[in-house]
């Protein structure tokens, strides 16, 4: 998917994550892609490994959730570029704060938890769109729902993300 810039509101605390430097293309990450870290490297949504079944693979990523990239790096299969240097080996994350993403038609209510999407073939996440889901530790953020959406059912949805990056330096004491 394309670069989307996805902040609405609220105050937003970035971390540079470094990223993938093995010239693949896959690793590429765009602008609003939900963003993981494993091995200490940043990865989007979709290069997490399928995990069987979307439950198992919403709570694989939320354990992992860093934020939402704000920074492009790397670029796309056919994609070029006039710069020099494409990937510096780093991107930017959002840690917190209001961000906007896709869904599928859902009713939401204040306070919904929010995952990661499965793709439509049901064999991994989709970078940038979310879903409604029932576990805490399925979720990456919780819904903000405007008061004119309530009771209908919406195709994007305003979502207070929770970064396990914070989670862990709240915990930590850091």
């Amino acid at each position: 998917m394309s670069s989307q810039v996805r902040y609405r509101s609220g105050v937003v605390e970035y971390v540079a994550l470094p990223t993938a430097d093995d010239g693949t293309v896959t690793k590429s990450i765009e602008v609003g892609d939900l963003v993981y870290v494993a091995g200490g490297v940043a990865y989007p949504a979709s290069y997490l490994s399928d995990q069987g079944n979307e439950a198992a693979n919403q709570a694989a990523f939320a354990v992992a959730f860093a934020g939402v990239a704000v920074k492009k790096t790397g670029l796309q299969s056919g994609e070029v570029t006039f710069k020099l240097d494409d990937d510096p080996g780093y991107t930017m994350v959002a840690t917190s704060g209001e961000f906007e993403f896709p869904s599928a038609a859902t009713s939401w209510v204040p306070g919904d938890l929010v995952g990661a999407d499965e793709n439509a073939g049901g064999d991994g996440l989709l970078d940038q769109q979310v879903a409604k889901v029932t576990l805490t530790g399925s979720s990456i953020g919780v819904a903000k729902v405007p008061y004119n959406a309530l009771g209908t059912s919406q195709t994007t949805i305003l979502v207070d993300i929770r970064s396990q990056l914070m989670k862990q330096e709240v915990q930590s004491g850091a």
